[in-house]
């Protein structure tokens, strides 16, 4: 079930909640390539009775193309619904491309979230240590238009028309792939915040065998990090549904069922 929130001059915040409205809320911060609509990606997590409230990103599906200043500001724009649907203390699952966002909600609220969980996560790619092991060109000057047409070139352009069809691929091309854009363009540069300064219990996951995120990267995250715990896998794909299975049954269930 899609809603959506307003902030700053009338910008749409696309949301979706599933499961028990009663249950215990884990905020889920999609990957690079995701739409909100994905709920059957998380079929373990809803069999514990938790509330799973999954949020898109500027850009993606209906949320609004905002121009965001740093990664800091997404919990910034993260904080209307918060509050909007009166959350006292939650959980936040970042997946991939969505783990930066997830560190900027802990910074923001101390005192609401309990526990972040971190699987194959993209890391501190403003930290120039970490940035030196990115096998990736980077560019920090790119223009969101710039980086519109390579997220185009690189992830649709060659895509047959049963694929251009699922929701995941649709919601990430929306507004000219903007979303994953400025998802490339932020992840290099300042953050707006330390992750030193994230308090929160971190339960991190990553392979040795991630081909996507060199899996130095996400060890040298974790390190940044006061209160994280890495948990390493030696042939685990980035992602896969048995990947995320796996996750959620091993390392979050505990915390949801009654």
């Amino acid at each position: 079930m899609r809603k959506n929130a307003l902030y700053k001059n009338g910008n749409s915040l696309s949301y979706a909640m599933y499961g028990d409205q009663n249950g215990y809320p884990i905020l889920i911060q999609h990957g690079l390539i995701a739409s909100i609509n994905d709920y059957h990606l998380f079929k373990c997590l809803l069999e514990t009775g938790a509330r799973l409230i999954s949020i898109a990103r500027p850009g993606y599906g209906e949320s609004s193309p905002y121009v965001m200043k740093n990664i800091g500001e997404w919990a910034d724009i993260v904080s209307v619904l918060v509050d909007e649907l009166g959350l006292s203390q939650f959980d936040v699952l970042g997946i991939s491309s969505g783990a930066p966002y997830s560190y900027a909600i802990g910074y923001k609220f101390p005192d609401r979230v309990r526990n972040l969980f971190i699987l194959s996560g993209t890391p501190a790619l403003y930290n120039e240590t970490v940035l030196s092991f990115w096998p990736y060109p980077v560019n920090k000057n790119a223009s969101i238009t710039e980086m519109q047409k390579l997220a185009y070139e690189l992830f649709f352009s060659h895509l047959p028309k049963e694929d251009l069809a699922k929701d995941e691929i649709k919601d990430s091309m929306m507004n000219h792939c903007f979303g994953i854009a400025q998802d490339l363009k932020l992840r290099c540069i300042d953050w707006g915040f330390q992750l030193s300064d994230v308090k929160e219990r971190i339960y991190m996951r990553h392979s040795k065998s991630d081909d996507a995120v060199p899996f130095i990267t996400a060890e040298i995250t974790s390190k940044l990090l006061s209160n994280c715990q890495l948990e390493i896998r030696e042939n685990d794909v980035h992602f896969s549904q048995e990947v995320l299975d796996d996750f959620i049954s091993t390392v979050m269930k505990g915390y949801y069922e009654k």
